[in-house]
């Protein structure tokens, strides 16, 4: 049904440090890729194109305009299961594997099937003036849409958070999400999903309710 979510940003924010975290529950494997976070239209500079989704594969992956910084080796292919997935970026720090972090249920992944560094101190589009955040689609190719539910989404700006500051496990050793308290920052976002409406304001379906009003437009989604 083409659904998505989308977002201008009207000031700058963290280029280079950010984290964005979310659940989601895939209800369709089709072999093809699909975008769940993207920003920015170039797709050959890592300035100015940045996304996580998965490629036919269903490897969860992390890709800049110009290289794909990671693949997991694990599969997204449980449509019975919640998936957490944590990307947590920090382009500033002297390590290089620290400049890009990935949870999956809790765990910080480290085996990859592709493992590139992100350049020290790269601008990424992510957090920038004008730029545009889209939720569940391709934004450059308008395809690639998200089949699936997706919740809890949080965009965190200038801060590199790990996967414990959005989840913890219980006693069963299930990891399931808990009370986030987190700096937002100027272009931080917290989307629920469970507004009713469709209007992009305090009571539609992309309403952010981290106190910030950075609201997402909804596009053939209904609440």
């Amino acid at each position: 049904d083409s659904a998505y979510l989308s977002r201008q940003n009207s000031s700058g924010g963290s280029r280079q440090i950010f984290t964005t975290s979310f659940w989601i529950k895939r209800a369709n494997l089709t072999g093809n890729g699909m975008k769940i976070f993207d920003v920015g239209t170039s797709t050959s500079t890592d300035t100015g194109r940045f996304y996580i989704g998965t490629f036919g594969s269903d490897k969860l992956a992390v890709v800049g305009g110009a290289t794909t910084f990671r693949v997991t080796n694990a599969v997204l292919r449980d449509v019975s299961a919640w998936y957490h997935i944590v990307v947590a970026v920090d382009s500033t720090q002297g390590t290089a594997d620290n400049r890009v972090k990935v949870y999956l249920n809790g765990n910080q992944v480290t085996s990859f099937d592709t493992n590139n560094a992100m350049t020290q101190n790269q601008n990424t589009p992510v957090n920038e003036n004008s730029k545009y955040h889209q939720i569940g689609r391709n934004q450059p190719g308008t395809s690639e849409y998200y089949d699936g539910y997706i919740a809890e989404f949080h965009h965190v700006d200038g801060t590199q958070y790990a996967a414990s500051n959005f989840g913890e496990f219980n006693d069963n050793g299930v990891w399931i999400p808990k009370e986030v308290d987190v700096t937002y920052g100027t272009n931080g976002a917290h989307l629920q999903f469970k507004q009713t409406g469709t209007s992009a304001n305090a009571s539609g379906i992309g309403a952010d309710t981290s106190g910030n009003d950075n609201h997402f437009t909804p596009t053939n989604l209904a609440a």
